[in-house]
């Protein structure tokens, strides 16, 4: 599931722009002059977000597609499990998975663990967060 494909990079980054204005519907080929991806990608992913219920579609003249919610109300988890599925570092992490090594597996708890970390700060960055600048203070040093 790691790691995050290009679409769902991609997706992103167009609900990010679709958060600076929520109310104004927005069409792909209008979408296509700010965010430098091929109009038939806008498309599938504008298609893949509205019937994941994070979007809605308006159609007519003045139609297009616009966020489902406040931009504070969807999360980046959201954004990436609309894309992906359910996040899961590794296989034990998926909910329900079978491994043959889980009785050897000395580390697995230190996946769950990790695991649920990155899932709770997808979980609390919001689209209005994505909007505003990264603080230093914020921002690790790898």
């Amino acid at each position: 599931m790691m790691p995050i494909n290009r679409l769902t990079d991609y997706a992103t980054l167009l609900m990010t722009h679709l958060a600076v204005e929520p109310q104004t519907p927005r069409r792909a080929v209008e979408l296509t002059a700010t965010i430098p991806l091929a109009f038939t990608t806008i498309r599938k992913l504008l298609q893949i977000l509205a019937r994941q219920g994070l979007l809605i579609s308006r159609k007519g003249r003045h139609g297009g597609f616009l966020l489902a919610r406040p931009p504070a109300e969807i999360t980046l988890k959201q954004v990436v499990e609309a894309m992906e599925g359910p996040l899961a570092l590794t296989t034990c992490c998926r909910s329900g998975a079978e491994c043959a090594l889980l009785e050897a597996c000395l580390p697995k708890g230190h996946w769950m663990r990790l695991n649920g970390a990155i899932n709770a700060l997808l979980e609390e960055t919001t689209l209005e967060d994505l909007l505003a600048p990264v603080s230093a203070k914020a921002s690790p040093t790898y």
